[in-house]
């Protein structure tokens, strides 16, 4: 159950599924012990910025691609990160977007950029240490697994 009555830092972030033929964009991304993490295109809303618009403005940046036409697929949301330096409430927006452009990503974050056919994409998930890492934390991976399988859901309470 949930301590609503505590004040949690709030964190609003938005990924997009980007389709192609049967394959999801993820992008390549270096962690602090040096191990590649794959993750959707997209990241945290700055203050004032609604998620759809981080949505299109993360995806720019790693990934190259201008998103349009996003629509919304399911929201993440609940505490997370319980007991870390990183501990906050997330509200997670998850969309899909027609897109234009080419792969040339510009965050320096960034190693790669890759096209996954979706039978693959469960497979790239690591989970574990660093706990603090949101990204490995499989409740994270959760609306990725229903969404490749066909089978995604509106809301998922972490």
């Amino acid at each position: 159950m949930s301590h609503l009555s505590r004040t949690l830092p709030i964190k609003r972030a938005a990924h997009v599924y980007l389709v192609h033929e049967g394959q999801l964009l993820l992008v390549e991304e270096r962690m602090d012990d040096g191990s590649i993490f794959y993750g959707l295109p997209g990241g945290k809303a700055n203050a004032g910025e609604t998620l759809g618009d981080a949505a299109v403005r993360q995806v720019l940046v790693e990934t190259g691609l201008r998103v349009t036409d996003l629509m919304f697929v399911s929201l993440i949301e609940g505490e997370l990160l319980t007991g870390t330096r990183n501990e906050c409430y997330a509200n997670f927006g998850r969309f899909t977007a027609s897109f234009s452009g080419d792969l040339a990503p510009t965050d320096p974050e960034v190693v790669g950029v890759k096209w996954v056919p979706f039978e693959q994409v469960e497979g790239l998930v690591r989970y574990g240490p660093p706990p603090e890492v949101e990204e490995r934390n499989p409740l994270i991976w959760v609306p990725t697994r229903d969404f490749v399988r066909g089978q995604p859901r509106a809301y998922y309470p972490i």
